[in-house]
């Protein structure tokens, strides 16, 4: 019933999966690129935390320090200061957020490089499909998501915040450098916890997107079954042709096999038919060779033909091991043909 309504049951076949990521159509979590970026970022302060609150803290003391002279008088070096710390503490944080942003596409997406989806496209534009984007169940499920981080990242700013309640209570106690280092570790605790939480929801996003790539994809019965003929071909097409093949063997068997001297056979399962002219042929050529019922067709035509069939079942079994029809024997068969021959030419009167 399903089949005569047309309905998508069948899993997409991996030529389908393979025609959708041409065409730029593949399963990715845009939040799995942001956490990852985020775990990278909070990696890069937990290792550098120290030595950049050092540079930091020299900075500012200096900057204190000279507060009141003026700039002109020599004490220009602080703006270079400034940048060489400011260039110290970012560049490592803005290398680690690209490497992650890159390595989470490249593990969702992979190699490549598609115009497919920039392509202008009618459909990109139809008001019917917008709406189905903006209310379909996958908008539904960013929405969640999205809910989701930002009560996690509520949740967690609140806990960790009551925990160090009683530190940042008597926070104006502290000088300056121990208040920043309070907070630059309340900070830190918080991204470490909130990056935690964001890769576990990433994670169910991506499964998620993998899913509903899936079902999108899904193919009828039908499909699958015209995606199989215009692989494997049409089977009425195969047909004729094996039909054909057959007949044109058994066309070249009916024309060679007379013109043989002697058909060797194992005595049913294998024939094969060897000729040789002497003085035109370096050695004995098998112009036809069967196993099973072209085998018999084999014998039938030399029985007709007055060839000779001798029953030699290594020799059989050799030659159809080691040669294809219209090859010479090979030399290590040359001794066994070259008694069978000798025999049938004693059987005809002929010199061997």
């Amino acid at each position: 019933m399903a089949e005569d309504l047309g309905e998508k049951t069948e899993d997409p076949t991996p030529r389908k999966l393979q025609k959708a990521r041409d065409e730029g159509q593949i399963a990715k979590s845009t939040d799995m690129a942001s956490a990852m970026t985020l775990a990278a970022v909070t990696l890069i302060l937990w290792v550098f935390a120290t030595p950049s609150l050092d540079r930091l803290g020299r900075l500012l003391r200096g900057s204190l320090e000279n507060a009141g002279r003026d700039v002109s008088d020599g004490h220009g070096s602080m703006i270079a200061n400034a940048a060489e710390v400011g260039l110290v503490v970012l560049v490592p944080l803005i290398i680690a957020a690209w490497i992650a942003a890159y390595l989470s596409h490249l593990w969702q997406v992979g190699f490549g490089f598609r115009t497919k989806p920039v392509e202008p496209s009618l459909e990109k534009i139809d008001p019917i499909k917008g709406v189905k984007r903006i209310i379909g169940i996958q908008a539904l499920v960013k929405g969640g998501m999205d809910l989701g981080k930002t009560t996690i990242a509520m949740g967690v700013a609140g806990v960790v915040s009551w925990r160090m309640h009683d530190t940042l209570v008597v926070l104006p106690e502290y000088t300056a450098f121990q208040g920043f280092a309070v907070i630059g570790r309340l900070m830190l605790e918080l991204a470490v916890v909130i990056a935690v939480a964001l890769l576990l929801l990433a994670v169910l996003d991506y499964s998620f997107q993998k899913w509903k790539h899936r079902k999108d994809h899904r193919m009828t019965k039908k499909e699958v079954r015209d995606e199989h003929k215009e692989m494997e071909g049409d089977p009425l097409v195969k047909r004729r042709r094996m039909q054909m093949a057959r007949q044109m063997t058994m066309q070249r068997i009916a024309q060679s096999v007379p013109t043989a001297d002697v058909v060797v056979t194992n005595p049913e399962h294998i024939s094969v038919a060897i000729k040789y002219e002497e003085g035109v042929m370096n050695a004995p050529v098998v112009v036809a060779m069967g196993v099973d019922h072209l085998a018999l067709r084999i014998r039938r035509i030399a029985a007709q033909s007055g060839v000779p069939i001798v029953e030699r079942k290594p020799l059989a079994r050799l030659l159809h091991r080691s040669v294809e029809v219209g090859d010479p024997v090979p030399p290590d068969a040359y001794a066994a043909v070259a008694e069978v021959l000798a025999y049938v030419y004693r059987m005809n009167g002929r010199a061997a």
